[in-house]
């Protein structure tokens, strides 16, 4: 078994993989001949290659694909280098082969050597890839909210389609705003917003706009598509809705109770944070329904220990973490502050926290509490309860891009 980056001309058959491992239906006659043309490699490639890690068997088969993309994601306060995973597939007749695994302890040990401190996927099960190290980090809350319960809210500031580059930068520089206190966090390169604007509102019937202020500021958007509600109304989706104020959020509300006549609810499938229930005079109209979101791990634990965010004044923790997967994380860490500096090593010293890796991702972005984990017998607590309890705090999760 070998496992690499594919190659350029590699790339049909790594997508003729995940094609028909999630049952796309796809074309591949234009690559298929424009493989053995001069210019052919270089087509079909389209920089995709270059994400793709594969494994193959003795005769050089491709079995088993996903792809490593590399994000730059928010956490507590810092830019990390962030590993996300995803298309992972095998052919039909190659699994059960351990050839995954095989391609997960290949990238872990490029993304542990490349500087990376956490990777993020969106499991189909979750069993599954904690046996990878992978772990629950975030759910989010789906709101269907009747278009008609927004007629409560006054319409304040006005809000403008997105047409032009101007407007498109001021869609950035409100992201931008908006996630700087939010972990896992997408900084998101051109490439990715060029993807979020490459939507026509006549063509696509993907909507965008900006909400401005009394004094002509922009201070939130809302980026919705039409579905239908299966009656002769359809529902607005939420692609993507930021705001930077009460006011701008309540005067896109304002907005969408417009569209009454038409439009039956709108769809958000909203970040944890948000509880939307005081909004509302008539909580009962609301629906609400808690979704599991994306898996998180900590690829490096001594460099999160060293960005995460620590209590004012003085202080000292060891944590017992045991990462099964990635045996090079495993030890017994103390963590001690003052005045704004730290250390972290390694130590022989008895713990105040015991965990797993899966645990350890949910307590450092503030998923889950240590109270909350340790009710459900996922940790154990030695000593120090309440400086654990001032140093794994629930905080704000946010991720909008999908992979």
């Amino acid at each position: 078994m070998e496992v690499r980056p594919i190659k350029p001309e590699e790339k049909t058959t790594f997508d003729k993989i995940q094609t028909m491992a999630f049952m796309f239906k796809r074309d591949f006659s234009k690559e298929e001949k424009e493989a053995g043309t001069p210019d052919g490699a270089q087509q079909l490639v389209n920089e995709g290659y270059k994400t793709g890690r594969a494994a193959f068997d003795d005769n050089g088969k491709m079995c088993s694909c996903f792809d490593l993309i590399p994000y730059k994601v928010n956490f507590d306060g810092n830019i990390i280098r962030m590993g996300g995973v995803g298309g992972v597939a095998s052919l039909p007749e190659e699994r059960e082969k351990k050839y995954i695994r095989k391609i997960f302890e290949y990238v872990m040990n490029e993304m542990y050597e490349g500087g990376y401190v956490s990777s993020y996927l969106y499991p189909f099960s979750h069993s599954y890839y904690r046996k990878f190290g992978y772990e629950l980090n975030m759910t989010t809350t789906n709101y269907t909210l009747p278009i008609n319960s927004m007629r409560q809210f006054a319409q304040t500031g006005r809000l403008n389609m997105v047409t032009n580059d101007v407007e498109r930068e001021l869609i950035k520089k409100m992201y931008g705003e908006f996630i700087k206190d939010k972990n896992l966090a997408v900084i998101r390169t051109e490439d990715l917003w060029n993807r979020r604007f490459d939507n026509d509102p006549y063509r696509d019937n993907v909507y965008l706009y900006i909400w401005y202020n009394s004094h002509n500021e922009a201070r939130g958007y809302i980026q919705y598509h039409t579905e239908k509600s299966g009656d002769i109304k359809v529902n607005f989706v939420v692609r993507e809705l930021v705001w930077l104020d009460t006011e701008a959020l309540e005067g896109i509300f304002a907005f969408m109770g417009k569209f009454g006549s038409q439009v039956k609810n709108l769809i958000w499938k909203a970040p944890p944070f948000v509880k939307l229930l005081p909004f509302f005079a008539e909580p009962y109209d609301i629906g609400q329904e808690i979704h599991m979101y994306g898996m998180n791990r900590i690829v490096n634990v001594q460099k999160a220990f060293e960005l995460m965010s620590l209590p004012e004044g003085k202080g000292e923790i060891v944590i017992r973490v045991e990462d099964d997967f990635f045996p090079l994380n495993t030890g017994n860490y103390r963590v001690t502050w003052e005045d704004g500096s730290r250390s972290v090593e390694k130590a022989d010293a008895e713990p105040d926290l015991v965990c797993n890796v899966q645990s350890l991702s949910q307590l450092i972005t503030g998923f889950l509490t240590p109270d909350e984990l340790e009710f459900a017998g996922r940790i154990t607590i030695n000593d120090k309860r309440n400086v654990l309890a001032d140093v794994f705090r629930h905080k704000k999760l946010y991720i909008n891009d999908y992979f």
